[in-house]
């Protein structure tokens, strides 16, 4: 018996891998080639593998199709039976590296070589990582493809409506636009949503994958105009994510999230209501703070959002929704935050939030 080390495999799960060119090798006798889902936790790849003589190695390479700064391959040991004809499994955690959105297409194929020294490799197999327990449905406009269940036809459109009314806001208020289709998955709860991707706040109701061109979300059941909104909000995540695409720049979240929330409208009254008390007792976040993940305590995540929404109105109602076009771009060109301001704006983050705090009525920052 030759087996893979499965503690190896945590090291390679981690590591990807260039992609090296795919030379010419004897046709590969596989049969039973396939991959077999327990969504959203492990996705096991399994076959038969067949040589003239016995089977000496036998490597798995796989991996998902997303935006990435070059290609990458992961590779996985699974164990076997050196002989002539053997089968083998090996199971792709998501609980150990991370989870995939719902819609994502994964790939593989197996690469094996025999006693004489014969390489062999199979075909490059796809399959799309989603659950197969519910009823999913399909309509497009566009570039935008949105999948459902458990409502009806049209509730879909409303929500399809929504989406289409996001890309017009974003062209128009700062030049965002898709070069590629965007997949919306919408559950029917939030139950459902949260189910489908591992380790999210409890309060998230939707999620935008912009390196996958996905977003999913969850139907609130009672607030038609909060769902449209959501997916305005998260349809605008995925296309700053591709604009500013970088493999070493960032964008900080409230500039992220603040272009989302502005996407939507005004602020609800809700939302406004903790901005305002936030700005009379002088408890508001310093922007600085705001560049990171927001907390997951639901109160200090909305008015983190809120915050957001008023610091991105207050630069586009000053200073034109061209310049924050500008922003995005040196940001996309790796330029900290801090240099992409001062050189279009002629301020830091810091000089930002003071000239803020001055629009909203805030006190000075200490």
């Amino acid at each position: 018996m030759r087996t893979g080390t499965i503690n190896l495999f945590l090291l390679f799960a981690m590591l990807v891998f260039p992609a090296q060119p795919v030379f010419a090798a004897p046709r590969a006798d596989v049969t039973e080639d396939q991959v077999t889902f327990d969504f959203p936790n492990t996705a096991t790849f399994s076959a038969t593998l067949e040589a003239s003589s016995s089977i000496t190695s036998v490597t798995l390479e796989y991996g998902n199709e997303q935006q990435t700064c070059g290609d990458v391959i992961a590779i996985a040991f699974p164990e076997f039976t050196s002989a002539k004809t053997t089968e083998v499994v090996w199971t792709w955690d998501m609980r150990q590296s991370g989870s995939l959105p719902p819609g994502a297409s994964i790939w593989w194929r197996w690469r094996y070589t025999d006693e004489s020294g014969a390489e062999f490799s199979s075909e490059l197999n796809t399959a799309i990582w989603l659950d197969d327990v519910h009823d999913w449905q399909t309509i497009t406009s566009g570039d935008l493809r949105l999948h459902w269940y458990g409502n009806d036809q049209s509730f879909a459109q409303t929500m399809l409506d929504a989406g289409v009314e996001g890309l017009r806001r974003n062209k128009e208020q700062a030049g965002l636009t898709t070069d590629a289709p965007i997949d919306l998955f919408v559950y029917p709860n939030y139950d459902d949503m949260r189910e489908a991707i591992l380790y999210e706040p409890s309060w998230t109701g939707g999620m935008a994958f912009p390196d996958y061109n996905i977003f999913i979300m969850g139907v609130s059941g009672s607030d038609s105009t909060w769902d449209k909104n959501t997916v305005i909000h998260e349809l605008t995540h995925i296309l700053v994510g591709h604009f500013t695409f970088s493999c070493i720049g960032t964008v900080p979240t409230w500039l992220n999230e603040g272009l989302a929330m502005f996407s939507e409208g005004a602020l609800d009254d809700n939302m406004q209501s903790l901005l305002d008390q936030a700005i009379s007792n002088n408890t508001v976040l310093t922007i600085r703070s705001l560049n990171g993940g927001f907390s997951e305590l639901a109160d200090k995540a909305n008015l983190s959002y809120s915050e957001s929404h008023s610091i991105v109105t207050f630069l586009i109602n000053e200073y034109g929704q061209e310049k924050i076009t500008e922003l995005l771009s040196a940001l996309r060109d790796a330029k900290p935050i801090d240099d992409a301001l001062v050189e279009i704006y002629g301020f830091d983050t810091d000089g930002l939030e003071d000239l803020w705090r001055e629009s909203v009525g805030a006190a000075p920052r200490t």
